[in-house]
């Protein structure tokens, strides 16, 4: 057997460093669950404009009548907050980390289906129908990212229910707009795949 690449070495041992931090860091995450005599917090972004709540809300600065032409200011609100909650329940806890223990377990399959592709180009033939599989189920991992924000927006939303904050127009800070577009350019390159592999074996019939 052919010496592997060092590259693929070094890829390869960042991933399973990757994944062995990804499993600390859930692990980290559920203990946290327990821990109640903390502040559990969120990044949000708060939309006042769009707030049907009395609740203390940074509210709308009216714009300078007049400014010189070229001037560069910085106008309130900055729509950034940080959503707080003093000794959370467990439920409480387990919400505020629901984001988090989602994306993980979907980040951590790619990395496996990326560990195994690794494996295949050490063993020297990376264009092969099994890898099409693994770069298709890879895009379609990245997209369903896309759902996350989904559940963050009910996450927040339950987490304000019957408090002063109820109707505050919070929406979660993160973006994963980049997932579906990362996702879609992988499917893309497992149809590429597909028909490289289908073209090869064809080749290799008419010889």
């Amino acid at each position: 057997m052919s010496r592997q690449p060092a590259t693929i070495r070094i890829v390869e041992i960042v991933m399973y460093v990757g994944l062995y931090v990804a499993a600390a860091v859930v692990l980290i995450a559920m203990i946290s669950v327990f821990n109640s005599n903390r502040t559990g917090a969120r990044h949000v972004h708060v939309n006042p404009y769009a707030t049907g709540t009395t609740a203390p809300v940074s509210a709308p600065v009216s714009a300078p009548v007049s400014v010189p032409s070229g001037t560069v200011t910085l106008r309130e609100p900055t729509f950034e907050a940080t959503l707080t909650i003093a000794e959370p329940s467990h439920w409480q806890s387990f919400l505020l980390i629901l984001p988090e223990l989602l994306l993980v377990p979907v980040l951590c399959a790619v990395a496996v289906y990326l560990l195994l592709m690794m494996r295949s180009f050490r063993e020297g033939d990376p264009f092969t129908p099994v890898n099409a599989v693994r770069l298709a189920s890879i895009g379609l991992l990245l997209m369903s990212i896309a759902a996350i924000p989904m559940v963050d927006a009910w996450v927040l939303r339950l987490l304000v229910s019957g408090t002063p904050l109820e109707g505050t127009a919070i929406t979660p800070a993160e973006d994963y707009r980049w997932a579906p577009i990362v996702g879609l350019g992988v499917l893309a390159l497992a149809e590429f795949f597909r028909q490289g592999t289908r073209l090869r074996s064809d080749l290799q019939g008419l010889v």
